[in-house]
């Protein structure tokens, strides 16, 4: 009889235990979708999710596209020699970063659009303008194609330009791009829906 009572506690503690996490993980789920709904980005749809994916970042060391400690990427495709919306969208990214703590786990990354081009160094030289903890990354054109794809990235190789997307991407923690933005959009703003991935 005892033993029978001890079983029937257990059994109760488990699924007090089962509805608890549950409960926790549809609370999280909410209040997730909630916090987005204040993001000041556009909403990317379809709802999409980065492929994990590892490229050659500025030091030609392998890296992976949105690493797993982030707790918030912007996501940019640009080329070293672009004149115009490529700085302008990095120097945004860089007043909007300056404005977050050193610890927040926000990170930015600028894909290369042109890979015959830019080889580390040139992207080591290029995204340091503008902060030096900026990330620059390159790999094959094949490797590159599934990436432009997954953010909608246009890249027309039959023209001397590079042609582009001009869009900063939000990636949160999860993989998921969440939102995106102008080249020229507020700082402030970057860093507001930064700042509510990262629970800052």
């Amino acid at each position: 009889m005892p033993t029978r009572r001890v079983a029937g506690i257990v059994g109760v503690a488990a699924l007090t235990l089962v509805a608890l996490i549950v409960g926790v993980q549809v609370y999280s789920a909410w209040t997730s979708r909630h916090a987005y709904d204040a993001l000041r980005g556009t909403p990317f749809v379809p709802e999409r999710s980065v492929p994990a994916t590892t490229l050659v970042d500025q030091r030609g060391h392998p890296a992976q596209l949105v690493t797993a400690n982030s707790l918030a990427t912007f996501v940019f495709f640009g080329y070293t020699h672009c004149k115009e919306a490529c700085p302008l969208a990095l120097a945004t990214l860089a007043k909007a970063y300056r404005t977050l703590p050193k610890s927040s786990g926000v990170r930015v990354e600028m894909v290369t659009v042109d890979p015959a081009h830019d080889d580390p160094a040139a992207l080591r030289r290029f995204v340091t303008q503008f902060d030096s903890q900026f990330v620059g990354l390159t790999a094959k054109k094949s490797e590159l194609k599934q990436i432009w794809s997954t953010f909608d990235v246009v890249v027309d190789a039959k023209t001397n330009d590079v042609v582009h997307g001009e869009a900063i991407y939000l990636v949160d923690r999860a993989r998921k791009i969440v939102a995106l933005y102008p080249p020229d959009v507020a700082p402030a703003d970057l860093a507001h829906d930064a700042r509510i991935l990262a629970g800052i």
